[in-house]
């Protein structure tokens, strides 16, 4: 009884801290995207990631990761970011978190501050005891298709 009690026990403690992993991978990632860091976002992904940003296709590796990141943190200075998971699981030593963002960023060149908002999904994998993005995507909303123009009313 008292085996079993503490399988279940540390049971529980291995899949609490596990799901933390990856709130603690994205808790970083707005750090460093606040503080300007584009080394700290880089030793956030695997080095075989992939990202999907909303202003680029495709960034695959350090160094493109580092690129899209450079580009970004160059032109922009993240003011406010928030990230609200909508769902987040574990297992193993793999974790998904998926849901919505907003980011308010100022261009460096001048100009108004504008606030972006989306959605992000994100995959992690637990290597060498650290997590790590090996895919993470974000993207904004489509907008809206234009109204249909309404029909000709016949005329007799």
């Amino acid at each position: 009884m008292k085996r079993a009690v503490l399988f279940a026990v540390g049971t529980l403690f291995a899949v609490s801290i596990f799901a933390q992993g990856i709130k603690d991978l994205d808790d970083a990632w707005v750090k460093a995207a606040k503080a300007g860091d584009v080394e700290g976002l880089v030793k956030l992904y695997d080095p075989t990631a992939v990202t999907y940003m909303p202003d680029e296709m495709k960034a695959k590796g350090t160094a493109q990761i580092r690129e899209s990141f450079r580009k970004f943190l160059g032109a922009n200075t993240v003011r406010e970011m928030t990230l609200t998971p909508d769902f987040t699981t574990t297992s193993g030593s793999l974790a998904v978190s998926s849901g919505t963002f907003s980011m308010t960023v100022e261009p460096k060149t001048g100009g108004a501050a504008q606030t972006m908002e989306g959605r992000y999904s994100s995959v992690a994998a637990r290597k060498n005891g650290k997590w790590m993005y090996v895919v993470d995507h974000a993207s904004l909303p489509l907008p809206a298709p234009p109204a249909a123009a309404p029909e000709p009313t016949p005329k007799p």
